[in-house]
């Protein structure tokens, strides 16, 4: 949730890593889980990651799925493929989607002014469109110092309104349009449309548009007030509370803490959602090849922006990472990608319970990469 890109490995060894003896597939043929398996055991160590799950599709048939790890650092329980997480900002491509769907109802237009919909909030001349793109310029809620205090009240209940109001006081970063900038707040306040237009709560819009047409029946976006996931769930993990961290030696590490009940309201339609792997691969499809869409808002859809990656391009509500094209997504205790290898339709999901490497690098993302370099295109 607070970034997208992140790529250095850390170099520090010390969860002993094992599948999961509960709920896990090996591959068939086992020629993809013998090409694959090392590179994600050797990562995890290296990153430092209690535990994950992996699944990976190829064209022509192969499969592997794969619970590694521990779920529960404390009782040691198995990461298990059946479990519950919560995958962040992949909750932006769902709530980008049912605003897609609206424009093609004709419930409203992307290119619509947000101020429209935010009277007294300075939108920046902004339309829904950029703020889909992240090219608003309207700053972002989730600075350090708004993480960082996540960790006095952990369990507080944000509404959209009150995570919108902590910006209400800040200049735009740049004239809508003229750059691009991961600013969450786009998300609370396309959310925040979302239920303005229909008359109905953002959760039952994605669960009625989203997760029932693709039977993800393992997906769910939690009420403001619930910070539970459904059983099984792995618990999530983070090192220390400050997400402003440094990572430059001789800098100790914190300690690993359990962050699971740690509430997500205060990520809404920018990160709240808890999905399974097996679910995540539905969507990784779905979102690349637009099966929610038509052709022509898909194309739209499809339009990149640049970003401050060289190795990233950003859509409307989509992203292009080394050529995965999808959605990744960090919050407390969490990290996850979801994407569709754009040279071959090969189909990735990692699923971890941490929410940042020792060196602040984002484990699902690197991993999903070296998966992609070591399965053959």
């Amino acid at each position: 949730m607070r970034t997208l890109f992140g790529f250095q490995p850390a170099l520090l060894l010390v969860f002993a890593v094992g599948a999961g003896s509960i709920g896990t597939v090996h591959a068939s043929p086992a020629s993809l889980a013998d090409t694959v398996r090392p590179v994600v055991v050797e990562q995890m160590q290296r990153m430092r990651i209690p535990g994950l799950i992996v699944s990976v599709q190829t064209p022509d048939g192969q499969s592997w799925i794969e619970a590694l790890g521990v779920a529960d650092t404390v009782t040691q329980t198995p990461m298990n493929v059946a479990d519950h997480m919560r995958v962040g900002s992949i909750t932006k491509s769902f709530t980008a989607t049912v605003i897609l769907q609206l424009a093609q109802d004709g419930r409203l237009a992307l290119d619509d002014q947000l101020a429209t919909y935010f009277p007294g909030f300075d939108t920046n001349n902004a339309t829904i469109r950029q703020a889909l793109q992240l090219t608003s310029g309207i700053a972002d809620y989730t600075t350090v110092g708004f993480l960082n205090a996540l960790a006095e009240g952990p369990q507080r209940v944000w509404s959209p309104g009150e995570l919108l109001a902590t910006v209400a006081d800040q200049p735009p970063m740049f004239p809508a349009g003229t750059s691009w900038y991961y600013s969450n707040t786009n998300y609370v306040m396309l959310g925040m449309l979302a239920e303005q237009v229909t008359g109905q709560p953002l959760g039952r819009l994605i669960a009625d548009r989203v997760f029932a047409p693709l039977q993800m029946t393992g997906c769910s976006m939690p009420a403001i007030s619930d910070a539970d996931l459904p059983e099984p769930f792995s618990r999530g993990y983070q090192f220390g509370t400050d997400w402003g961290r440094t990572t430059a030696p001789p800098a100790p590490l914190p300690p690993l803490l359990d962050v699971t009940d740690t509430n997500p309201s205060w990520a809404a339609g920018a990160g709240a959602a808890i999905c399974t792997v097996a679910d995540m691969t539905i969507w990784a499809n779905a979102l690349a090849t637009g099966q929610l869409l038509d052709p022509s808002m898909q194309a739209q859809r499809l339009s990149w922006y640049p970003t401050q990656d060289p190795k990233a391009k950003y859509g409307l509500g989509v992203v292009d990472i080394n050529g995965l094209v999808g959605h990744n997504g960090e919050i407390s205790g969490y990290m996850s990608q979801a994407a569709r290898r754009e040279s071959d339709g090969t189909l990735i999901v990692v699923l971890t319970n941490l929410t940042s490497a020792p060196d602040n690098g984002e484990p699902a993302t690197v991993i999903s990469e070296m998966i992609s370099r070591a399965v053959p295109g």
